[in-house]
């Protein structure tokens, strides 16, 4: 057991200990290490100047994150480069010289953010080898804002970095490995490293903390304060999302990038939904299963999860259990099925054949809250569907999987009035509420919209 972190930041190996574990990575560097080049200006995940770039020992690449909302206790067994730490030998990365050379940077306060995220643009490009063009610039750097440059010089400097001399930015530094319980003042947080360890923690954790990249928020907001918590990032077997003949698992710290990546073949409209969904520096942090524990209403994974029956693993000191997520999801808001001490150690997708209609309308495509969600799963045969699955997000307290009326469509020839006749069935069942992304009316509107789109772009093969 340690009590220290064991962290590489730009190549030198350090133990952090004490409040220096609880600060946020962004305030540690800037205000302990003098690393400034780490800009603060949201405090909230959404501009991107605070971006920096992460690695843990098991993976292969870094990957760019939000400083400002990550605690230094998640960064026990990575390394951490900043922009400081691009250079190799006092030769600039190839990021800051086409920077320069493109003439991207103006007042320079979001540069470093953008400079770091471009840097991981060209270790995946290098290592796909694939040109980096317009669109994959864009795709990477929509987490970073800029407010005088102007985009057009960033992205021209994007596409002409020298991938040829990119630097080895690995400290190759092998890290303890062993579990971690650290404590000052109130605050406290465990980090084992197996899950029979986790669970001798569980009588005394009242939180269970994932990617943080919502409690981050809140902790600079001033709305929240560590006090006893756990995180489940160090234990190995949770970072994987694996197949069976039946079934795909998600660890419980699998990140939504590694969700968007590696269940694309199985299921491409959940992808192309996360995609959308965060910046790149968030869905690097970010995990499924924190997403689905935060339980909102309007979360854009959990329709999808109802929609294709997932199972949730649950962990307790007195034993485990699996629950059908439609069950897990109880009437109200935030209310689930989840008893003292007791934590989701994975999600389960079964492999039954469904395909899938996914949809999300918000006030920006990318990086919106939604307005309202709709995720169809569904099987089909000529004019028929074999099978039917609806759920609904954004129309009431909790996200609706609206099993009593799925039958009605199944087995028959349809057409566009079946559809708004579902919505007619539908419409007494929901409770939109008006607020500043959509009033009651206009979300009840693009429910029966969306019901009519999906029957428009499935009606070739119905």
């Amino acid at each position: 057991m340690r009590n220290f972190i064991d962290v590489s930041i730009n190549g030198v190996r350090q133990k952090i200990q004490g409040i220096d574990a609880f600060r946020t990575l962004s305030d540690f560097l800037r205000y302990e290490q003098g690393a400034t080049g780490t800009k603060v200006v949201c405090a909230e995940g959404d501009c991107g100047a605070c971006t920096v770039l992460t690695k843990s020992g098991t993976e292969e690449n870094f990957k760019s994150i939000n400083s400002c909302i990550a605690f230094m206790w998640q960064l026990d067994g990575q390394e951490v480069v900043t922009v400081e730490g691009l250079k190799k030998n006092d030769e600039l990365h190839p990021a800051q010289l086409a920077m320069i050379q493109c003439q991207g940077t103006q007042c320079g306060y979001c540069t470093p953010g953008f400079i770091c995220s471009m840097a991981q643009l060209a270790q995946d490009s290098k290592n796909e080898n694939v040109v980096i063009d317009s669109k994959r610039a864009k795709n990477y750097l929509t987490g970073n804002l800029c407010r005088c440059t102007g985009y057009d010089s960033i992205i021209e400097a994007s596409t002409k970095m020298d991938l040829t001399s990119l630097p080895d930015l690995n400290s190759a530094i092998v890290f303890d490995s062993a579990s971690v319980e650290l404590e000052f003042d109130r605050q406290k947080i465990y980090l084992p490293q197996t899950l029979s360890e986790a669970r001798t923690y569980l009588r005394e954790v009242p939180k269970i903390v994932s990617g943080a990249t919502d409690l981050g928020v809140l902790h600079n907001k001033g709305r929240w304060s560590p006090q006893v918590m756990m995180s489940l990032k160090n234990i190995p077997e949770l970072a994987h999302i694996t197949r069976s003949a039946t079934h795909i698992t998600i660890g419980a710290t699998a990140t939504l990038e590694q969700c968007s990546r590696e269940l694309e073949s199985d299921f491409p409209e959940f992808s192309r939904l996360l995609r959308i969904f965060a910046s790149p520096q968030i869905k690097n942090s970010a995990t499924l299963v924190g997403n689905m524990m935060n339980a909102s209403p309007i979360a854009d994974s959990i329709p999808f999860l109802k929609s294709a029956d997932a199972r949730i693993h649950l962990l307790s000191p007195t034993g485990e259990r699996v629950v059908d997520i439609n069950e897990f999801f109880l009437e109200g808001y935030k209310k689930m099925d989840l008893k003292p001490q007791e934590i989701v150690t994975h999600i389960s997708l079964p492999l039954n054949g469904l395909s899938f209609k996914l949809y999300k309308v918000s006030k920006r495509k990318d990086l919106d809250i939604s307005a309202v969600t709709l995720a169809i799963g569904f099987e089909k045969k000529g004019d028929q569907l074999l099978r039917f699955q609806l759920s609904l997000g954004g129309v009431a307290a909790s996200v609706l999987r609206l099993k009593t009326l799925e039958s009605q469509m199944l087995n028959r020839a349809l057409a566009e009035k079946d559809f708004i006749h579902l919505f007619n069935e539908i419409d007494p069942l929901i409770t939109p509420q008006s607020d500043v992304r959509g009033s009651s009316d206009y979300r009840r509107l693009l429910v029966r919209n969306l019901l009519l789109k999906f029957f428009h772009e499935v009606e070739g093969a119905l």
